[in-house]
Formats: structure tokens, C-alpha cells, sequence
């Protein structure tokens, strides 16, 4: 299993740049899983359904399922990462892309969209590639949002 983080900073292009990883690597055959990691709550599901209700309850997973699709809330422990998520519950999956995990100690690439904000590869050894269509002044490599190609073969090399 392959698994690659994708970070920067809030509307980066990062989402964007997951969905053409994503077809690219299915167009392969390979199964890919994503995680999108925050930092501030959600909800997947509304007040007052069923399996909102559930966990309102007390239950520390509710799951909801129409016999094609999973959809999974469960309670984790506040260390959990999303590393230890990928290892656990997704090791079936040839690939694994997580948006965001600025903190992660391991192999990332960052997405740029423009420089307002210090880019996160200047305090960050754990950034190995740099994606974007700006001119960016590193000794890190760096590619263009559209080179799927050159990225998907920087992936397949490093990751």
C-alpha cells in the first residue's frame, strides 16, 4: 500500500489535485482510498436521522448502508492519526491519498497556489515535492498542477 499525503494551505488546489491522482490511478486498475484530515468537527449525517441518533445515544459507531454504499461514524481515541486509519481499517486499498496532515512525519508533497503565506516546505523536511504552477525559488522538485504524468511517475518512484 502506497500512501501519500497531500498538504498546503487552505485553498491550495489540493482537493483538485486529488480527484486527477485519483482518476488517473483508477484508469490503472488500482483501488484507491482517500481520507480528508481536519481539524475541526463534522458531521456527516443530519440532526434527527437515524444514525445521528444513534450516536446522540451513546453508540461509539453508527454505520448506515443502502447494500452499494458504507458510510461510517465512529468515535477514535484523539491520538489516532490518519496514518494509523490508512494501516487499520484500509491496507486492502493498492493507494492511499490524505489531504492535509500538516503535522504527519512522513513523505508529503504541497501544493502551492500562491505565496500570501510563508509555503509550509520552508519549516517542513518532510515535503519532497512541490506542486504548482508558480514559479517557487526551492531546491525541492517541483511540478506543474497539470503534469499528471511527471507526478504520477515522482509518486511511483518515492512513495
Amino acid at each position: 500500500m502506497k500512501i501519500i499525503i497531500i498538504t498546503g494551505r487552505s485553498g491550495s488546489g489540493k482537493t483538485t489535485l486529488i480527484e486527477k491522482l485519483i482518476l488517473h490511478f483508477k484508469k490503472q486498475g488500482k483501488s484507491i482510498a482517500a481520507i480528508k484530515s481536519m481539524r475541526h468537527d463534522f458531521e456527516i449525517d443530519y440532526k434527527g436521522k437515524d444514525s445521528a441518533r444513534y450516536k446522540e445515544a451513546g453508540a461509539m459507531v453508527s454505520a448506515i448502508t443502502n447494500g452499494k454504499k458504507l458510510a461510517i461514524v465512529a468515535d477514535i481515541d484523539e491520538k489516532t492519526t490518519p496514518l494509523d486509519i490508512a494501516h487499520k481499517h484500509l491496507s486492502h486499498c493498492d493507494i492511499v491519498i490524505i489531504e492535509g496532515f500538516k503535522e504527519a512525519k512522513h513523505k508529503k508533497i504541497e501544493v502551492i497556489g500562491n505565496l500570501e503565506e510563508e509555503p509550509l516546505f520552508a519549516n517542513d523536511s518532510n515535503i519532497i515535492l512541490v506542486v504548482s504552477d508558480m514559479e517557487i525559488k526551492t531546491n525541492l522538485p517541483v511540478i506543474k498542477r497539470d503534469d499528471i504524468e511527471k507526478l504520477t511517475a515522482f509518486i511511483e518512484e518515492n512513495f
